[in-house]
């Protein structure tokens, strides 16, 4: 299926501008226009954010930067496999959950001790940069469009705060709970939709990943596992109910692999994090690469505040598929880069209920 954007730009002409663009099916807000008639699911309407681009360093590319350095760099590196390797096979030659996606890393990521628990997270924009220019970009580019980017589903948008939930197991080791946290995330981002259900993969052994998914858990409750006793995953699949252009609105699906990661922690109160992922809209056949950079430090009363800088690859099989492969880039580097601040606020778990 082509994704398509019904509005009457080229869409050269809309990467131009000197706005930033996203795409989005959400009404009107107070903050700015959106043009909502004939949007369709993950290629929507064009809006137009007036948030400023960020500054970026002037210095040159460098491969073996250290995570920290990656939230003010100029461009973003892919450091995962081969294209061929990260991506999802089709979804006509799905034999399992398992050989259908790509292998999940044998490594997620730890937290310090003071992210246990729960916290109301807020997001603020700052902006996105485009470090080979925006001539190349294409509506198959991650944040594109609506649920393109799973980490950031609707580019642009700044969410009401909602809450994130990390486990401490036995072994005193913290880590996201992606079955909590990427079902709020979606929801707060893309207000129109509504998680059906999630699944995770989780660890054969403290060394090992399965690429199999978990039974899934249902926004009844049914097959969901209690939060506290949850293993950590590098691989998460969703189900949710959303609107399209054309048929109202639809069942559809979105599954995510971290392909790799890596964390540095310089002092006690900062950490900093980066995940390499493969995505994969089903029903678009929508196949999308991108990497996650975030820094959390630690402040006084409870609070924790940040960045999350996404950056987005194009390769050159995804962009020749809607245009001519006439213009020279690197498609191991970024095309897109959002930035956004986060503050996070430690919360107990009921009022983490009333959200």
């Amino acid at each position: 299926m082509k994704v398509v954007c019904v509005v009457i730009l080229q869409l050269a002409a809309l990467f131009n501008l000197r706005a930033v663009y996203s795409l989005s099916c959400l009404p009107k807000s107070d903050r700015r226009q959106f043009l909502s008639e004939g949007c369709s699911t993950f290629a929507s309407a064009c809006i137009i954010s007036t948030a400023p681009s960020p500054a970026v360093a002037s210095d040159d590319r460098d491969e073996h930067q250290d995570v920290s350095s990656l939230l003010d760099a100029k461009t973003i590196d892919w450091n995962g496999p081969s294209w061929t390797a990260a991506r999802y096979r089709s979804s006509t030659l799905q034999q399992s959950s398992s050989n259908y996606a790509p292998p999940a890393s044998n490594s997620p990521i730890f937290f310090p001790t003071w992210m246990e628990g729960y916290h109301k997270i807020s997001y603020k924009f700052k902006g996105a940069s485009f470090p080979q220019g925006r001539k190349i970009l294409t509506l198959r580019t991650p944040g594109a469009g609506l649920g393109s980017c799973l980490l950031l589903p609707n580019i642009g948008y700044n969410p009401s705060s909602f809450p994130i939930h990390f486990i401490c197991n036995s072994n005193a080791q913290v880590y996201e709970d992606l079955e909590y946290n990427v079902p709020r995330t979606f929801e707060a981002f893309w207000t129109q939709a509504k998680v059906l259900g999630v699944q995770t993969n989780y660890m054969i052994d403290s060394n090992a990943s399965s690429n199999d998914l978990s039974t899934k858990c249902l926004v009844t409750g049914e097959g969901c596992i209690a939060p506290n006793i949850r293993p950590p995953a590098t691989r998460v699949a969703l189900d949710f109910n959303g609107p399209t252009r054309r048929g109202g609105r639809v069942t559809q699906s979105t599954d995510v692999t971290i392909l790799d990661s890596s964390v540095q922690g310089n002092v006690a109160d900062t950490y900093y994090t980066a995940k390499t992922f493969s995505q994969y809209n089903v029903n678009q056949d929508l196949q999308l690469f991108y990497r996650e950079v975030t820094s959390l430090r630690r402040k006084e009363n409870d609070v924790i505040d940040g960045k999350i800088r996404v950056a987005a690859f194009l390769p050159k099989y995804i962009r020749g598929m809607d245009a001519s492969d006439d213009d020279a880039y690197d498609d191991n580097e970024a095309v897109a880069i959002y930035d956004y601040d986060i503050l996070l606020q430690s919360i107990d778990e009921a009022e983490a209920a009333t959200f």
